[in-house]
């Protein structure tokens, strides 16, 4: 996933973390290769307290929303088939988006040919299920995408430079970055249910959350690789859909022929649940300070410095 131009390696940056993600959404920036990391585990982690920290309260927000315009959720309506719902976003979801939306953002020919070919065949299963395009055209249009797909990569990779190719990225990066975030964000309003077209008026704010969730993987795949990025993306899935499976079924085996002991039993889970909720939350709130201070600390030491 990373070129062969090994004298662009770039090498481990300096600063702390939150001032070198601060910087770098400021003025994106592109390398060749993948810069060298030396707690990458550690960095990503930390990033992802902060994201969190941003995202929980709009996610809050949208949820509210979502109820008022009386549009559901898609985890919601498969909330009977829990192993379902642990396969397509944790396992499958992850990689397949990555690749359709951050893969490109490094060249190499692999990297930009394999998210077009998997655009193309979303593009036309669209088609075919809205029954625009016959789904005898299906075949032969699929075959002729994916022959011209290979051809483009062979041509991509025998006869043009990587070189010019990797100068416009470093020109063009941050409108790549940016752009790449916003479609993704777009893209999961198919998530909600809206009861009528007036409300897609109101996707800008119902996809906020996984917006910023993409300024967040963007950047991990960008300084730190694109199988870091597939890890943060399915961690964050699991850690949600993890979350709601097991309030599920801890609810569902705790159910009795007594409705006062279905009460108690379901209030005790909701509390537990909820103070679980509540220190992972001022877990990440704790890391969040400490790396402002960091930031902070930076600072005073560039200003003492100058």
């Amino acid at each position: 996933m990373t070129s062969g131009l090994g004298s662009q390696q770039p090498s481990q940056p300096l600063g702390s973390l939150l001032g070198r993600f601060y910087r770098f959404l400021r003025r994106p920036f592109y390398t060749v290769n993948v810069p060298s990391q030396t707690q990458p585990l550690r960095d990503i982690l930390r990033l992802y307290a902060l994201a969190l920290v941003l995202v929980l309260p709009l996610a809050i927000m949208v949820g509210l929303l979502a109820e008022k315009l009386s549009s559901s959720h898609a985890i919601s309506e498969m909330a009977d088939q829990p192993l379902l719902i642990f396969t397509m976003a944790v396992i499958i979801a992850p990689p397949l988006e990555e690749v359709l939306f951050r893969l490109p953002l490094r060249y190499t020919p692999i990297n930009l040919t394999l998210p077009l070919f998997l655009w193309l065949l979303i593009i036309l299963g669209t088609l075919a299920s809205a029954k625009i395009v016959s789904a005898l055209w299906i075949l032969p249009l699929l075959c002729l995408a994916f022959l011209g797909c290979v051809f483009l990569r062979v041509w991509l990779k025998e006869k043009m430079p990587a070189q010019p190719i990797h100068k416009h990225y470093e020109k063009w990066i941050g409108w790549f970055f940016y752009g790449s975030t916003i479609i993704f964000g777009l893209i999961h309003i198919s998530n909600y249910q809206l009861i009528n077209d007036s409300a897609l008026l109101l996707a800008p704010l119902l996809v906020s959350p996984q917006v910023l969730l993409g300024v967040f993987f963007a950047f991990v795949r960008l300084r730190y690789g694109f199988w870091w990025g597939v890890f943060t993306h399915a961690f964050h899935n699991g850690l949600l859909v993890g979350q709601m499976l097991l309030y599920r079924m801890f609810s569902s085996t705790s159910m009795s022929t007594e409705v006062d002991k279905i009460t108690v039993n379901q209030k005790l889970i909701t509390v537990i649940f909820s103070l679980s909720q509540i220190a992972f939350l001022l877990l990440c709130l704790f890391i969040v300070v400490r790396m402002v201070h960091e930031w902070r600390a930076e600072g005073q030491v560039s200003q003492a410095s100058s």
